[in-house]
């Protein structure tokens, strides 16, 4: 788990993390130079759990340099992605390694979940076959939550730290379609994930934007290694269409306000 200025939920969602039904792990959380209270919620619990293991970055490094900093440091077999403002259900951790010991020959594994806003389902796609072919034309994953054998990340590369967002469609794809890996996701509803819609508006539209070019970015390195070209294809070129009409809105918008 990477923090920065994540003090309203964090508590939560930390708690979500500890009340795991399996137990035998390190829970490693990185502050990422919060300037809110992040860092004091995290070494409170830190106190009380011995396996909490707080890591304070000096300056902000963002999120994809932070993850693969904690990546390095794990000391388990197999790593699982937490968002600070999400929550696991109590026998999410339970359920990865039964299914990770079950399926040598998977890579990673997601999970189903919903929204704490509407209830709604987060997750279509579940078997490899289905995921292969859809995943250059949406990602087919929740980042948060989803769980990755550590030796992975050894042979194949961490994140891309070129990607300040979008690191983790880039991961897969690369996994999948590059290296040949096999991903999948459970149906089972294992995550509370938390998307208030002030996340898509203000000053999130940048990222926002920036996280549609990655997606394009991506979509573009791998596109060779797909079998899906033309539904790709498109895919593509509906996201720039996504970003000139928004970058269009936002400039009217300006203009309104001025």
């Amino acid at each position: 788990m990477s923090i920065y200025n994540g003090k309203k939920f964090l508590s939560k969602s930390i708690k979500s993390v500890l009340n795991q039904t399996y137990t035998n792990y390190e829970f490693i959380i990185i502050d990422d130079a919060s300037k809110d209270t992040s860092l004091e919620v995290m070494n409170s619990y830190a106190l009380k759990d011995n396996r909490i293991k707080v890591i304070k970055n000096k300056k902000n490094i963002g999120l994809t340099k932070s993850l693969n900093k904690g990546i390095g440091i794990a000391q388990g077999e197999f790593i699982v992605r937490q968002d600070g403002d999400d929550f696991f259900l109590p026998n999410h951790l339970e359920k990865l390694l039964f299914f990770f010991n079950n399926n040598p020959e998977y890579a990673f594994c997601g999970v189903n979940g919903f929204t704490i806003q509407n209830k709604k389902e987060l997750l279509n796609f579940f078997e490899f076959n289905d995921i292969r072919e859809n995943l250059l034309i949406r990602n087919c994953f929740n980042h948060s939550g989803i769980g990755i054998r550590k030796k992975i990340f050894e042979k194949y590369g961490k994140y891309d730290e070129t990607y300040r967002y979008g690191q983790d469609y880039e991961l897969w794809c690369r996994l999948i379609y590059k290296y040949g890996l096999k991903g999948a996701n459970l149906k089972d509803r294992l995550i509370i994930r938390n998307m208030p819609i002030e996340r898509f508006l203000n000053k999130n539209i940048p990222k926002f934007i920036i996280q549609r070019v990655n997606s394009i970015r991506t979509k573009f390195r791998y596109l060779k290694h797909s079998q899906y070209q033309l539904k790709s294809i498109l895919s593509i070129l509906i996201r720039i269409i996504e970003i000139l009409t928004l970058s269009h809105l936002m400039e009217k918008f300006s203009k309104f306000l001025s």
